[in-house]
C-alpha cells in the first residue's frame, strides 16, 4: 500500500511540473505558458515613496519568496519615479498607452475607459489563477459584483487592508488640533459642540489681544493645497466633493449644509480667528511650532507629534480631540472610517494594473494574487520574527526595540523595506496594509476627551473610540453604484473639476469677497460649480437611478 501511494503521489507532482505538446504547464489543473528559460521576463513602473524600496532586506526576501511560489525566476526592469510625479503622470501614459507590464495605479475609475478600449487586462477574464485575492474581495461591499463594472469586467487589483483591530478609526481630518499647553493654563478645554468651539475662539482671541497668550492667530489651514474647510464639512454634515450622504448621491459644495458651514466660517473669519494667509500659506508646521497658532482643524495622524517635536518654546504641547458636534446635526461625521477584517475599502483609487498585451497574463495574474497571501503582505508589514518582530504572549506583535526605540522608527522601518513605515512600499504597489503595524511603531500624542480628560493616546484608535459608532459617514459606507464605463469616467472628471472651481470660490464666502448670507450669489457660485462639466444634474439622476440601495444591507 505504501509503495502505491508514494507512486501515485509521485505521478501526481510530475504532471504538475512537466511541460505539454503546446508548450504549457499544467499546476493545479491550469495551463500556464513555458516560459523562456523559465524565467518571466518583466517591466514594473512604480512610485518611490520617500526611500528607495528596491535595495532593501524585504524586497530581496520579497523576490525569493515569489520566486519559490511561482516555480521560476523573475527579471523585473523596475521604473520608478516620486511619488509626486509618478501621480501626475499616470493619466497621461495610459493616454499614450505608454504603460509597463504591471503598474502601480491611483486613478480610481479613470482606468475604466482604457480597459474597455483593450489597453488594461481585465483581471476577470483570469479568475481561474486567483487564489488570495477574491478574500479581500469578499470583506468588500458587495463582493465580486461590487468590485465589478456593469459589463462584469474589472480592470484594477485594489489596494488591500487588513483591519485586525476591527476598529473603524480614521487617519486623518478626524480631529481637531489644540495648545493644551494654553487651554490647561487658562483653564480651557476642547470643544465637544459647534457652539463650545465658536466660545472657545473667542475666548483665545481675547487671550492673544490682552497680551496674556503669545501667538497670532486662533487658527489656520494644516497645509495650503488642502481644502480649509474640510476640517469642518464633518461637523455640518456635509463634503467637500461627490459623495453618498446617507440618501442619495450629492455634490457636497453646493449643499444646503455646506452653505450652512461657509456662513458660519465667514463669521470666524470676520472675528479675526482664522490666519488671513490660511489659503495660501505653506508654512503651517513652522506656525503650529513657534508658537503662533492655537488651534488647527486639518490634520493628520502624527501632526501634532510633529509640532511638538519641533517646539520652540518650553512648555509648548500640541494635542488632538475628536471633531465637534453640532447642536442640529449630531455627532460629527470623520473621513476614512474602515471596514473589519480583510477587504478592499470603500473608496477605491489605488491598486495595481496590467497591460492588456502582457506575454504572460496568467503568470502576471498568478503573482499579484500571491501579494494577498499572508505570506507576502505580513512579511512586508511587519519583517522577519526574532529580527524585526517578536510575538509575545498573548499572540499579538511588536517590533523590536531597536526599531520602536529607534530616534527615527519610520526610517529604521523604511531601511528595511517594512511598509509600515510609509515610505517605502516594497513588493509591487500596493500591497495590502495591516493596521496594527503602523499602531505598533506610531508614537502616542497627546489626547482629550470629556470622559478620559487629558491622556495619551494613537490617532487610529482614538478617532474610533471618541467618535463612536455615530462618526462613521455614510460615504465610507455607500451603496453599490452600477456605472458604465463612461460614466465612471465622467464622475472622475465632475469631481475633480468641480472641486478645483469650488475650492477658489467656496474661500471668497469665508474671507467676505462673497457673501455667504446672499442668495443671489450663492445661486451664481452654484451655477458656475455646474458649469465645469455639461450635464451636472443629468450625471446625478443617473447616478441615484443606478445606486443598488439592496447593497447596504451588507453593512448591517
Amino acid at each position: 500500500m505504501k509503495k502505491i501511494l508514494s507512486l501515485v503521489l509521485a505521478l501526481v507532482m510530475m504532471l504538475g511540473v512537466v511541460a505539454s505538446a503546446e508548450g504549457t504547464m499544467n499546476k493545479e489543473g491550469l495551463n500556464f505558458p513555458e516560459l523562456p528559460n523559465n524565467t518571466l521576463t518583466l517591466t514594473v513602473s512604480t512610485a518611490n515613496f520617500g526611500s528607495d524600496a528596491l535595495n532593501t532586506k524585504m524586497q530581496k526576501l520579497w523576490q525569493e519568496k515569489m520566486e519559490e511560489y511561482l516555480g521560476c525566476k523573475l527579471d523585473i526592469t523596475w521604473q520608478t519615479m516620486p511619488w509626486n510625479d509618478f501621480r501626475a503622470n499616470e493619466s497621461v501614459m495610459l493616454e499614450a498607452g505608454d504603460i509597463a507590464d504591471i503598474n502601480t495605479y491611483s486613478q480610481g475609475t479613470l482606468v475604466n475607459e482604457y480597459g474597455a478600449d483593450g489597453d488594461v487586462l481585465d483581471i476577470n477574464k483570469y479568475a481561474d489563477y486567483l487564489v488570495y485575492y477574491p478574500e479581500f474581495v469578499a470583506g468588500t461591499l458587495g463582493g465580486q459584483e461590487g468590485i465589478n463594472n456593469p459589463d462584469g469586467s474589472s480592470y484594477v487589483f485594489w489596494d488591500g487592508y487588513e483591519n485586525d483591530l476591527n476598529l473603524a478609526g480614521a487617519q486623518s481630518f478626524a480631529a481637531y488640533g489644540y495648545r493644551f499647553d494654553v487651554l490647561k493654563e487658562h483653564g480651557l478645554q476642547p470643544a465637544t459642540t459647534w457652539g463650545e468651539f465658536v466660545d472657545l475662539c473667542a475666548k483665545l482671541k481675547a487671550l492673544i489681544d490682552e497680551g496674556k497668550v503669545d501667538a497670532k492667530y486662533v487658527m489656520s489651514n494644516g497645509a495650503s493645497w488642502m481644502n480649509f474647510y474640510r476640517g469642518f464639512v464633518g461637523t455640518f454634515h456635509t463634503w467637500d466633493t461627490t459623495y453618498w450622504n446617507g440618501e442619495k448621491w450629492a455634490y457636497g459644495p453646493i449643499e444646503d449644509n455646506f452653505r450652512t458651514m461657509l456662513i458660519e466660517l465667514n463669521k470666524l473669519y470676520a472675528a479675526g480667528y482664522i490666519d488671513p494667509e490660511y489659503a495660501t500659506d505653506a508654512s503651517c508646521d513652522a506656525k503650529c511650532s513657534n508658537g503662533n497658532l492655537l488651534i488647527v482643524p486639518t490634520n493628520w495622524a502624527g501632526s501634532v507629534a510633529t509640532w511638538n517635536t519641533a517646539a520652540a518654546k518650553e512648555g509648548m504641547e500640541w494635542g488632538l480631540a475628536y471633531l465637534p458636534a453640532h447642536e442640529t446635526f449630531g455627532t460629527a461625521w470623520k473621513w476614512g472610517s474602515k471596514l473589519t477584517g480583510k477587504n478592499l475599502g470603500t473608496t477605491r483609487t489605488m491598486g495595481i494594473i496590467i497591460d492588456a498585451d502582457v506575454e504572460y497574463p496568467e503568470w502576471v495574474v498568478r503573482m499579484i494574487d500571491y501579494q494577498y497571501s499572508e505570506d507576502i503582505y505580513k512579511m512586508l508589514n511587519w519583517g522577519v520574527e526574532g529580527e524585526d518582530f517578536i510575538t509575545k504572549e498573548d499572540g499579538t506583535r511588536t517590533y523590536v526595540d531597536s526599531l520602536i526605540k529607534n530616534d527615527n522608527p519610520g526610517q529604521a522601518l523604511a531601511d528595511l523595506g517594512i511598509m509600515a513605515s510609509g515610505g517605502a512600499r516594497t513588493g509591487i504597489p500596493f500591497v495590502p496594509q495591516i493596521f496594527s503595524t503602523i499602531l505598533s511603531y506610531s508614537a502616542e500624542e497627546p489626547w482629550w476627551s470629556a470622559e478620559q480628560g487629558y491622556y495619551m493616546g494613537k490617532y487610529w484608535i482614538d478617532t474610533a473610540v471618541n467618535g463612536g459608532p455615530e462618526s462613521v459617514s455614510p460615504y465610507d459606507r455607500a451603496p453599490i453604484v452600477n456605472l458604465t464605463e463612461e460614466e465612471s469616467t465622467f464622475k472622475s472628471t465632475l469631481s475633480s473639476a468641480c472641486e478645483s472651481y469650488a475650492k477658489v470660490e467656496a474661500n471668497k464666502f469665508i474671507t467676505g469677497e462673497l457673501d455667504p448670507n446672499n442668495d443671489e450669489q450663492w445661486a451664481a457660485y452654484v451655477a458656475g460649480v455646474k458649469s465645469q462639466v455639461y450635464g451636472f444634474d443629468e450625471f446625478f439622476e443617473t447616478m441615484n437611478e443606478k445606486t443598488d440601495l439592496e447593497s447596504l444591507k451588507d453593512y448591517n
